[in-house]
């Protein structure tokens, strides 16, 4: 990513998606850990939309194990979700940017939620959790987070004129 054509942004953007999604809640706020959106995720989702030539597979890859180390998940676990999301992005790109916002919460909840039932039976397959309504939430929430990062993240690049 070169940095004057403004991968400075869309690395300041990862970074800030992955201290989001490892941000500790209050201890008097325990259950709201259910209620976290896929925020990396959905970054690399926005940027592999807008601009699919400046994100790549290995990227995403390193991004995702860099995510495995982070959240203690078994190694390629997120690499694997994350590299699965870029690639849906580039074959679709064209299509997903004629759709509107809430086109893209309805695709955007597909894919968050096949990342979660990826994550869950992987986990469940070393024992760590059982399946429950919880996959659906983490979902839901990314949904109606999408509409507010898609406006921020297009402001930010439209000033930065990330091209």
């Amino acid at each position: 990513m070169n940095p004057a054509q403004g991968g400075w942004v869309i690395m300041l953007s990862l970074i800030v998606a992955m201290i989001l999604m490892v941000l500790r809640l209050p201890e008097f706020m325990p259950d709201l850990g259910l209620l976290r959106p896929q925020w990396l995720l959905m970054v690399v989702f926005f940027w592999v939309v807008e601009t699919p030539h400046r994100l790549g597979l290995v990227v995403a890859w390193l991004l995702g194990l860099l995510t495995d180390v982070l959240l203690a998940h078994p190694l390629g676990l997120n690499a694997f979700i994350l590299a699965g999301t870029t690639w849906v992005g580039w074959v679709f790109y064209e299509r997903l940017r004629m759709y509107s916002v809430f086109q893209q919460c309805a695709v955007l909840f597909v894919i968050v939620l096949l990342a979660e039932a990826c994550e869950l039976f992987a986990l469940s397959l070393m024992g760590r959790v059982g399946l429950s309504w919880e996959l659906l939430t983490t979902p839901a929430v990314s949904m109606f987070v999408w509409p507010f990062l898609y406006v921020l993240l297009t402001r930010l690049r439209i000033a930065a004129r990330v091209a």
